[in-house]
């Protein structure tokens, strides 16, 4: 049986197949299927030629595979495309005479999701003639689709079929031309009744059609257009159709029932119950045309002064300027003022503008003064409520391990580290067995060929130290040794391929591909030869308060247990501490250090919380010394420019003032405009004290979790802002996923460590109150309102930052205006006084309009009557020039008249 479906398939016999299969049972044609597979596969295998690609089987090979399959298979097993079948669809027809498959009705019926079929809609006709398959309407519909010529051809088709076509189209129709001129003809002709098909037409806006179909019909619908007296007959199609979530639908159904607005038999009731909906639209034209038309109705007719009025002010849901001082007309000409329609509009003030709640201020009652200024505890970075717990035993630590092995932050790693010291050799054979899961999933994540550095160095760690306590308990823990082996075979087998690194290896002779990990690996060295020392000397650098800090109380008493045992701490391991060190809050630390501490220990710490302006005393350790320098001040630094070791760091990276420009591209360019920061390259310098700065800056690549390094740098995150914002945030065009990720996370960073913004910091708030996504933007709305409660920030400063590459369009302005009407405005007093400054140093960089100025200053307008300011005299002249151009002008004049206008006195 197999030989001679291979002797048919390989001699091309394409008459024998049929005759060879009506031969089988059921039994023999499923032994068939394996072979048919493999033959398919075979036969599918791509050769090339001359000029191009083509399959190893031909063409009647491919034709023998597929009438075999359809034969032998199941509906499962039968995968065949629908868009193409290698065999003619005669001999289909044979098939089916001969036996009809039971799954043959299912499958054709399925094929109304496919983009295209090997079958037409004569074939479901004959199909269905012959008992062979039981159509359901949506195969109707979807067939008759591709086939509008057979729409005159059959009875069938122009009697039943043609509805079922209107409620299940392809998604195809809008590219067959010839359908709607074969619509109109047969409408013409009386063939097609036009009532119905009209009606068709307004039911496609709920039928989950995608936006191109319902345009069709919609489209089709206008173009026959319907008289008055077919839209009364039609209303009720009509009103549903204003529910439809698609805005052509509505905006198509409203511009028809203008034509009935006035009509004696309009069901206005009915057409109220969807104007709420219709008013608090995202899409402009649709509330544009829904006031219209009740502009239209109330010039000749009254509306229940209640219902008009609670359908009304849902329209102020909309922040447009222009909008709601179009409703607020309607009110005042069409609402008469009465406690009932003062109790309704009231309801609605908190979503009115200020100048709407003017407009209307006869209809508003006024039951609250200003605004209370929002209360935020001051930033008190060393509290209980953000200190770290202890590990308190082994079972602790191993539950803690077990998820820090496959973090990719900082945070885990740092507290890994303190444990692996803690219980160095202080496990009991009674709870070791406990580390055999952890070891387990340490082997599983380092085994993977992709793995996050931190955890690369965590679990290395971890299965380091498991190997040291296997030496101690050899009978607990004999299972490790097994799983470790094997990880290990695993590691350095792929060592044979270039591009991967070993991870099994001591932890110093691991290769990052990201060169900042080197001052880790240095700092784990450290930890891992107390692990085998039984070393108990504490970490400088470990932090004690969430999200990063160190308690400098704290770091004053690692330092004494080092000075008291007469031991020098790890260089990279103090320079840590001291860029981790919470700066806000030192009296205590520095009382402290007076009595417990001295020499060089005492002097860097007097130096380092501002005791002392200048270093004093011997400085034997340079790098802590410049450390402590660029934590407390960066601009301090310069007292140790005759440091030749230091001598080829950039000032930029000292100093964190990195300078930065815009340039403009064609506009046909991919950025059209780009921010571009200048950052020195900087050489890894391997002298003999180097800073941990060095290693971060000599960091060329830019990937998804650069952001962690920031948990190192809270001091001073200008490097880091600067990195991100030349990789990520240069421009306002399509970004990669690393590069959305890394944004969003270094956004929550900066939210999180909260401290007073220096140059970079603004320039990355500024570029983020803009971003594109809203995520981000919500981000940074947050810590804009967070710094302006506390004072400690300058919105002068930030509005110029803003201004000066919002000038050339760098990012749409909306994104801005939406988050200030969403999130920034009317949070406080002092918040729309920093709101307004903010705006007005922003407008003072622009020098000619860019798109959705109108709506910025707009709500510029709208701060101006909040606060009852005068406009700055700057801000006016500019103006002045702005209002030159005709999208501005009214804008313009409206704020230089306003003036004056308004204020009273605070």
């Amino acid at each position: 049986m197999k030989e001679r479906f291979k002797e048919i398939l390989n001699d091309e016999q394409i008459n024998e197949i049929i005759p060879f299969l009506k031969q089988l049972n059921s039994e023999e044609r499923k032994a068939l299927v394996p072979l048919i597979k493999k033959q398919n596969k075979d036969a599918k295998k791509l050769k090339m030629t001359k000029k191009s690609y083509s399959t190893t089987g031909s063409a009647y090979q491919h034709a023998i595979i597929d009438i075999a399959s359809f034969v032998c298979m199941e509906q499962k097993e039968f995968k065949q495309n629908y868009g193409s079948f290698s065999g003619k669809i005669e001999y289909i027809d044979e098939i089916l005479e001969w036996e009809c498959p039971e799954w043959f009705s299912d499958y054709i019926n399925s094929s109304i999701y496919a983009e295209s079929t090997w079958f037409g809609y004569s074939d479901i006709l004959k199909w269905t003639e012959n008992n062979y398959l039981k159509p359901t309407p949506q195969l109707w519909g979807y067939q008759l689709t591709h086939s509008p010529s057979d729409l005159k051809k059959y009875v069938e088709a122009l009697h039943t079929h043609f509805w079922y076509f209107c409620e299940f189209p392809s998604k195809s129709l809008p590219y067959y031309k010839e359908w709607f001129p074969l619509i109109q003809k047969l409408i013409k002709e009386k063939k097609i009744d036009r009532k119905s098909f009209l009606r068709e037409c307004l039911l496609s806006s709920n039928r989950n059609f995608n936006k191109i179909v319902t345009s069709w019909f919609m489209n089709a619908f206008t173009a026959l257009k319907p008289s008055p007296e077919e839209l009364i007959e039609l209303q009720d199609e009509l009103l549903v159709g204003l529910g439809s979530v698609q805005s052509k639908a509505v905006n198509t159904i409203l511009a028809h029932l203008r034509k009935i607005i006035l009509h004696e038999k309009f069901k206005i009731s009915v057409f109220l119950q969807f104007l709420p909906g219709l008013l608090g639209s995202q899409v402009k034209t649709v509330v544009k045309a829904s006031l219209l038309l009740v502009e239209s109705y109330l010039q000749e007719k009254e509306i229940n002064v209640e219902s008009l009025s609670l359908v009304l002010c849902t329209a102020f849901v909309n922040k447009e300027e222009s909008i709601q001082i179009r409703v607020a007309k309607i009110i005042q000409n069409n609402i008469p003022i009465s406690d009932l329609s003062k109790n309704i509009i009231s309801g609605y003030s908190d979503q009115m503008l200020t100048i709407t709640q003017l407009e209307l201020e006869e209809y508003v009652r006024k039951e609250k003064g200003v605004l209370d200024n929002m209360v935020v505890k001051n930033w008190k970075l060393i509290s209980e409520e953000t200190k770290i717990r202890d590990l308190k035993d082994f079972e602790d630590f191993m539950h803690f391990l077990s998820e820090a092995i496959e973090q990719t932050d900082t945070y885990f790693y740092d507290l890994a580290l303190v444990g692996f010291i803690q219980f160095s050799d202080n496990v009991k054979s009674d709870s070791v067995k406990l580390l055999i899961p952890v070891f387990q999933k340490a082997c599983k994540i380092i085994s993977k060929w992709e793995v996050s550095p931190f955890s690369v160095i965590v679990c290395n760690l971890t299965i380091r130290y498991g190997l040291i306590l296997l030496e101690k308990f050899p009978a607990e823990l004999k299972i490790i040794e097994k799983e470790y082996e094997k990880v290990l075979k695993e590691d350095i087998d792929r060592a044979k391929y270039g591009s991967y690194h070993q991870k099994l290896v001591a932890v110093k002779d691991i290769t990052f591909e990201n060169f900042a990990m080197k001052a880790y690996q240095g700092i784990t060295t450290m930890v891992f030869d107390k692990i085998k020392s039984g070393n108990k000397d504490p970490l400088l650098s470990t932090i004690t308060h969430e999200p990063c800090w160190i308690d400098p109380v704290i770091l004053v008493k690692r330092l004494e247990k080092y000075q008291n045992k007469n031991v020098e701490p790890y260089d990279l391991d103090f320079q840590l501490a001291l860029q981790r060190c919470a700066l806000d809050d030192v009296e205590e630390a520095l009382e402290l250090a007076e009595t417990k501490l001295n020499g060089e220990y005492k002097e860097i710490l007097f130096f380092f919380f501002n005791k002392n302006r200048y270093p004093k005393g011997e400085r034997r350790h340079p790098s802590w010394w410049l450390t402590a320098s660029l934590m407390r001040s960066p601009k301090s630094t310069k007292d140790f420019d005759h440091v030749v070791e230091y001598k080829d760091i950039s000032p930029e990276f000292l100093t964190g003032d990195y300078s930065w420009r815009i340039i403009e591209s064609k506009k046909d360019a991919y950025y059209p405009v780009e921010l571009v920061i200048d950052i020195p390259f900087y050489r890894f310098g391997y002298g003999e004290n180097p800073l941990f700065l060095e290693y971060l800056i000599s960091e060329q690549a830019l990937y998804s979790e650069f952001y962690v390094f920031a948990w190192s740098f809270p001091n001073h995150l200008s490097f880091i802002l600067a990195k991100i914002i030349k990789g990520c945030l240069f421009h306002s065009g399509m970004r990669k996923v690393f590069e959305k990720e890394l944004i969003l996370q270094m956004s929550r960073l900066f939210a999180q460590i909260k401290r007073p913004l220096d140059n970079m910091g603004y320039l990355f708030l500024g570029i983020i109150l803009l971003d594109q996504d809203k995520s981000v933007r919500n981000i940074a709305s947050e810590i804009w309102i967070e710094h302006v409660s506390l004072g400690q920030i300058d919105n002068t400063k930030l509005g110029e930052i803003m201004g000066s590459y919002e000038k050339f369009e760098f990012t749409p302005l909306r994104y801005f205006v939406d988050e200030i009407h969403n999130r920034m405005i009317n949070i406080s007093d002092n918040h729309n006084f920093a709101l307004e400054k903010l705006i007005a140093y922003l407008l003072l960089q622009i020098e000619s309009p860019i798109t959705n100025l109108n709506k910025l200053l707009e709500i510029y307008h709208e701060i101006l009557i909040l606060n009852q300011s005068q406009m700055d005299i700057q801000v006016k002249e500019k103006l002045k020039v702005l209002k030159k151009h005709s999208s501005l002008k009214k804008i313009c004049n409206v704020l230089i008249g306003i003036n004056g206008l308004f204020f009273i006195e605070k």
